[in-house]
Formats: C-alpha cells, sequence, structure tokens
C-alpha cells in the first residue's frame, strides 16, 4: 500500500485537472471555471496557513534570547566559477569585509575561457603547484585564498573536489554572481555553535537585476516574491520540513556532506537533490537533522534581467524539482521520513501540476470569454474577493519579513508590495508558469541545455 500512496495522490490531482479543463466546454455558470475554483480555493488556503504560521515564527524569534557559543566552527568558502570575471571580484571583496572572515576560500575555476583566471593570478599573486589543466595554487598576498584551477566538469562535481579538500567544519556554498553582507559568516557560525542538530543552513538572498530594458520590471517582481520565498521557508523551518535551500547561499556541516557522499553531478539541482538525501538518511540512521534559514546571513544575488535568462533559469529549476521528486517519491506520505514525508512531500506532490492549474485557469478565463462573451456574476465576485485576499496577506506578509530580519519598516517596500500583488496576476505569474510548463517539457524530454546567465568578460 505504501508504494501505491504517490501515483494515487499524483493521478487524482491530474484526474482533477483533467476533469475540471474539460468542465470548461461542458459546464456553464461557475462551473465552468472549475479549474480556477480549484487553483483559488488551495492557494488561498496555502497562502492563508503560511501567512499565519510566518507570524508565530517570527513572533517566536523576536522573544528568543540567544546565548553566545563559546566554541565555533571554522569555515570554508567555496566558490565555483566559470567565466565569472564580471562578478566574481566583488563577491570576493564582500568576503574580505566580513566581521567573521573565513578560514578559508577556494576558488573553483571549472574551465573558464574568459580573463577570470589571469585576473585572479594576477590580483592575488597566485603560486601554482604545477602548470597542469588541474592545479592548486595558494594567495601570497591573501593567505585564507585557494584556487582550484580544473577542466569543465559542472558546477557539482567542482563542489565536490572542493569540499573533499575543505579545512573548515563548516562548508559554505557562494555563487559567484552573490555578495555577502558583513555579518553573515558570522551568523551561520552563530547558528550551528548553538544547535548541534543543524545540518544545513541558507542565507537570505535578494535579487538585484543589471540594467537590460527589461532590469526595472524583473527585479521588482523579483524582490517581492524572494522575500515571501524566504519567509515562507521561515514557515515550513518551524516545522522540521524545510526541503529547499538556495545553493547561491548554503552551509553545510561537512561531515553531513562525507556522509551522503557530496553533490549529486547527474542531477539539475544539485543542492535541492541533496537536503532530500540527507534528510532520507538521517531518518534511516535514527538521526535527527535540521534544516533552517538564517535571517542573520544576508546577501544580494544576480538575478535574469531578461524573458529569456528568466524562462530558462525557471525551466531549469522546475525541470529539477520534478526529476527530484520523483527520485525520492517513496517518501511521499510515508511516516518514516518524519514531518518531512508525511506532509511535506505531500504537498510537493501538489506543486508539481500547480503551475499547470494556474495557467489553465487563465487559459480557460480567456476562452470562456470569447466565446461566451461574458462570465457569471459569482465569477467576477470570486476573483475580486481573491485580489483583496492577497492584497491584505501579501502586504502584511513584507511588515513580517522585516521583522523577520530585524530591519525597520519600509513603507516605500511596503507600499510597493500593493503594487506587485495587484499587477502580479497578469504578468509575472504567468511569466512563472510557462516557466513551469517548459521544465515539464524539459524532464519529459530529459534534457536541458544550460545557459549562462551573463556575457562572458
Amino acid at each position: 500500500m505504501r508504494a501505491l500512496r504517490w501515483p494515487l495522490l499524483f493521478g487524482t490531482v491530474l484526474g482533477v485537472l483533467i476533469f475540471s479543463l474539460y468542465a470548461g466546454f461542458a459546464f456553464r455558470g461557475a462551473a465552468a471555471w472549475l479549474v480556477g475554483l480549484i487553483y483559488i480555493s488551495y492557494d488561498s488556503a496555502l497562502l492563508l496557513f503560511m501567512v499565519g504560521s510566518s507570524q508565530w515564527a517570527v513572533r517566536r524569534q523576536e522573544r528568543a534570547r540567544p546565548t553566545s557559543p563559546v566554541t565555533r566552527p571554522s569555515i570554508t568558502v567555496l566558490i565555483c566559477a566559470r567565466n565569472e570575471r564580471l562578478v566574481l571580484p566583488a563577491c570576493l571583496e564582500a568576503l574580505r569585509a566580513q566581521t567573521e572572515p573565513a578560514e578559508e576560500i577556494i576558488v573553483l575555476d571549472d574551465g573558464s575561457t574568459d580573463t577570470m583566471p589571469g585576473w585572479l593570478e594576477q590580483e592575488f599573486a597566485l603560486q601554482f603547484e604545477a602548470r597542469d589543466a588541474q592545479a592548486w595554487g595558494v594567495s601570497s598576498t591573501w593567505p585564507a585564498l585557494r584556487v582550484l584551477r580544473k577542466p569543465n566538469s559542472g558546477k557539482a562535481d567542482s563542489l565536490n573536489q572542493g569540499w573533499r579538500r575543505a579545512a573548515g567544519e563548516l562548508v559554505v556554498t557562494l555563487d559567484a554572481d552573490t555578495y555577502m553582507e558583513p555579518g553573515a559568516l558570522r551568523a551561520i557560525r552563530d547558528a550551528f555553535a548553538r544547535n548541534p542538530d543543524l545540518g544545513i543552513a541558507g542565507g537570505v538572498l535578494t535579487p538585484i537585476c543589471q540594467r537590460t530594458p527589461w532590469a526595472g520590471f524583473f527585479e521588482f517582481f523579483q524582490t517581492f516574491e524572494y522575500a515571501r520565498g524566504f519567509l515562507w521557508r521561515l514557515t515550513w523551518m518551524q516545522y522540521d520540513m524545510l526541503l529547499l535551500i538556495s545553493g547561491a547561499f548554503a552551509a553545510y556541516r561537512r561531515s553531513l556532506l562525507e556522509a551522503a557522499g557530496g553533490f549529486d553531478t547527474a542531477s539539475w539541482v544539485e543542492d535541492y537533490e541533496l537536503t532530500h538525501r540527507i534528510y532520507r538518511d538521517a531518518y534511516h540512521r535514527g538521526e535527527r537533522v535540521q534544516v533552517q534559514t538564517l535571517s542573520g546571513a544576508r546577501a544580494t544575488t544576480d538575478s535574469p534581467a531578461s524573458v529569456r535568462t528568466f524562462l530558462n533559469q525557471r525551466r531549469r529549476w522546475f525541470a529539477g524539482f520534478i526529476a527530484t521528486h520523483f527520485q525520492y517519491h517513496d517518501m511521499v506520505g510515508n511516516g518514516r521520513y518524519g514531518p518531512v514525508g508525511r506532509y511535506m512531500m505531500c504537498v510537493k506532490t501538489l506543486d508539481l501540476l500547480l503551475p499547470i492549474y494556474a495557467l489553465a485557469s487563465a487559459v480557460v478565463l480567456i476562452c470562456i470569454l470569447a466565446v461566451r462573451h461574458g462570465l457569471a456574476p459569482i465569477i467576477w465576485k470570486l476573483i475580486v474577493a481573491k485580489l483583496a485576499f492577497d492584497l491584505v496577506l501579501h502586504a502584511y506578509a513584507i511588515v513580517l519579513y522585516q521583522r523577520w530580519l530585524g530591519i525597520p519598516l519600509a513603507r516605500k517596500l511596503w507600499a510597493q508590495s500593493l503594487g506587485a500583488t495587484l499587477s502580479e496576476p497578469f504578468v509575472f505569474q504567468i511569466l512563472r508558469q510557462l516557466g513551469a510548463v517548459f521544465g515539464w517539457l524539459a524532464f519529459l524530454r530529459r534534457r536541458i541545455d544550460w545557459q549562462a546567465q551573463r556575457p562572458s568578460a
């Protein structure tokens, strides 16, 4: 019976989707928009739960009185970089500016063909042990800095080579286009020192977009998408079932990486897959592993600033999400894996088709308007009610987000969130849903063509 849990759940969600699409042609009145009614009901219930749980979690954090840990773990930062001359200097400068710098920083040059290798060697006076295709270099001007120059083999393999050479008790993975705030590494040390069960931790990222005609559009919407997304992670971690930690800024206990065997080189989303594997293996061993997002570990990260790069990113993310969920489908509804299996994996099964429900809702709505030249009054009322509901809860979510980070309430940001909520369903959400559909196509084709986000220098 356990083996049937996932097929039954996924099959039911898929069957309801097919029937609700049929309803758009077979029924009249509100029933014709059944797919939209289902989407609005689920999305609203989930949003209400997330905001309510986030409020409780923020209040709990505000009441907490953190102790000062005595023993502080050492840190190795891994930066996997390929043709990142444009962004790597700022990333390294942010590491220099840390209030508690890392004991070791390893730049993994994954077969770069731009000017990055030459700049690194000259800027930091690197001394290489050999001039082979794979060489280990040490800086004579920045003792903590190391560079592993190697042929291109992908991010996961590069990270595996990096953490196996790492000397730190904690391994922090950092994208070359991610810039940490000065207290970020200190917050990571504090969190791991206070909590021996903490195995994986992620930072809070704020998106920035390079100057393109679409930069303002994408930065505006992604700012609120990221804020809500990281606040939702706070909710899930309160229930010990947080699965998503961004590899752009993540910290791992080295012992856990060793036990898990490192990153999966065949995965499209190696950070997301690794979290699943660490949870699964920990439950098999009868151990407890916590995964958290740390409000004090903050950074900015370069985000897509054009339609093409945005869709490529979301296609890869969603295809990787699907592949990982299928890989670990035996955890769905399985109490052996605690709250992760009993609840979170069930939610993730619903999320597989949620973007298709959302996109189908818009398509069916347009078709009804075009063919029947009007909507049932109840549908208009539901749409208006949904926008008002989202407006209130999204605005309050921004307040909670800033309280969680411990920063003053920015009224401008709060006001902008209202505009984002009203316009998001008609523009940005459509792009997100298209990215998910493209992700399904990529998964079914078993093919993802990685494309650079920025031009090489």
